[in-house]
């Protein structure tokens, strides 16, 4: 029932499991930008206190005061993370961190990054540089070192987050996807088989307000107001084809009646044509009444049948009709014993031979398997006619179909129809396949001990 044009449930699920992922990626890139955005401000804002603070050491005390005090900071062994240069108007470096101004600061005023690796755990320096008075120049920074693994270490806790929440997605994902198919199980299932002809099966429906099982309810409505209408067709159909058969009957009687008195040939053969055509029709009223009783029928039949027996009858009676078209039946009989009414089962195979043997050409074989699958009965009859279309194959089973191929033959339309009621009736499944050449007819009854 699938649609492969359309979006499947699991590709819906799948979408937005993905969609999910990506809102957490997206998410903690965000997160990651706004951290490297706060740490930058903090660190900005400590360089700055750090380096008017020097400043302030500078106007009160001079050049001298403010190399004394960078040489006790860099001598600090709980400052490790600040960076101080004080260099002189020659470029050689008075105090501070190394012993020459790194290239980056040469001509840079202001706020700057440099790499620095006096450090294994720094890899680079945020510093604002300030010319003082006189060309000496002074350097105050932070090491990013800590800062960095920091982000290293919320990258990597990403990461694994976000391949933890990928898995946990589509194990999700495969359950959410589970539980709606097995939710729509019980609708779907109760859908085929009314589309199989059970127009008596409804939904289970559930306890609650859910989706589902406002679902449940409008199917089963819906199957309601089909069953009733197709009831009231059945019953008009019904009701046409018993009025319609007693004067049906009559005229055959009154044709006759002239037929008896036809003084010549012509008019006898024109009688002769009138109640072939008033046989037909009153076959196909016959039809119709029985396709009537059968679909009406409450529940399946119970009685135990020996099938293997019943399918033997009907190929010895079938078996003399094959050869007076030069044809024969093979058959591969296996026993098996299903629930049903043998009547019914003897007019299901009747009319699958009637339509083989009507079909298939002269000196073919038609082939008749009847085998037992695991809990299945399974019959195949297969004849080597000319077969039907692909996209013809669950038509030929409503009523009064016919082929155009098939337009010259006698019959009602009506053989498969009735085939197919019994079947139903029995809680078969039947389809036809390609046999190429031919045609295979497949029916699986449930079997029974």
């Amino acid at each position: 029932m699938g649609n492969p044009g359309g979006v499947t449930l699991n590709r819906l699920v799948l979408t937005f499991g993905l969609g999910l992922l990506l809102a957490f990626a997206v998410t903690g890139a965000v997160s990651l930008f706004t951290f490297d955005r706060l740490v930058e401000r903090d660190t900005r804002r400590d360089v700055k206190v750090e380096h008017q603070g020097l400043l302030e050491i500078y106007r009160t005390g001079g050049i001298a005061a403010l190399s004394d005090t960078i040489d006790d900071r860099v001598d600090d062994p709980t400052n490790l993370q600040a960076v101080y240069l004080l260099v002189d108007p020659k470029g050689e470096v008075l105090s501070g961190h190394g012993d020459e101004l790194p290239a980056p600061l040469w001509r840079v005023r202001g706020w700057v990054r440099f790499p620095w690796h006096r450090q294994s755990d720094s890899d680079e320096v945020l510093a604002f540089v300030q010319q003082l008075p006189k060309g000496y120049l002074l350097v105050t920074g932070h090491t990013t070192g800590e800062q960095q693994h920091s982000r290293d270490l919320i990258v990597q806790l990403g990461g694994t987050s976000l391949a933890l929440l990928s898995a946990l997605t589509l194990l999700l994902s495969w359950l959410l996807g589970r539980g709606v198919d097995r939710a729509l199980e019980a609708p779907l299932d109760t859908v085929d088989r009314v589309a199989a002809g059970h127009l008596h099966e409804r939904v289970p429906e559930r306890r609650s307000d859910d989706g589902f099982a406002r679902l449940d309810r409008t199917l089963n409505r819906m199957l309601d107001r089909i069953h009733e209408l197709v009831g009231g067709i059945q019953s008009s159909t019904d009701a046409i084809a018993h009025d319609l058969r007693t004067p049906l009957m009559r005229l055959k009687t009154r044709l006759e009646l002239v037929r008896q008195g036809a003084g010549n040939d012509d008019n006898r053969a024109d009688v002769e044509a009138a109640i072939a055509e008033v046989d037909q029709l009153i076959a196909t009223f016959n039809s119709l009444l029985r396709l009537a009783r059968i679909e009406s029928a409450e529940g399946a039949p119970t009685t135990i049948v020996p099938f293997d027996a019943v399918l033997a009858d009907a190929v010895e009676m079938w078996q003399a009709v094959a050869e007076t078209r030069q044809q024969s039946i093979h058959a591969e009989i296996a026993p098996a014993r299903i629930a049903g009414d043998r009547d019914l089962l003897f007019q299901l195979l009747s009319n699958l031979f009637d339509n083989a043997i009507k079909y298939a050409p002269a000196g073919s074989v038609i082939d008749v398997v009847l085998q037992k699958s695991g809990q299945e009965i399974a019959l195949d009859i297969r004849d080597h006619g000319p077969g039907i279309p692909a996209d013809q194959h669950q038509r030929v089973f409503d009523r009064f179909v016919r082929l155009e191929t098939h337009r010259g033959t006698p019959g009602s339309g009506l053989g498969l129809s009735v085939v197919r009621a019994i079947a139903v009736r029995h809680g078969a499944e039947i389809r036809v396949d390609d046999a190429e050449p031919g045609l295979r007819v497949r029916l699986r009854f449930p079997a029974v001990e």
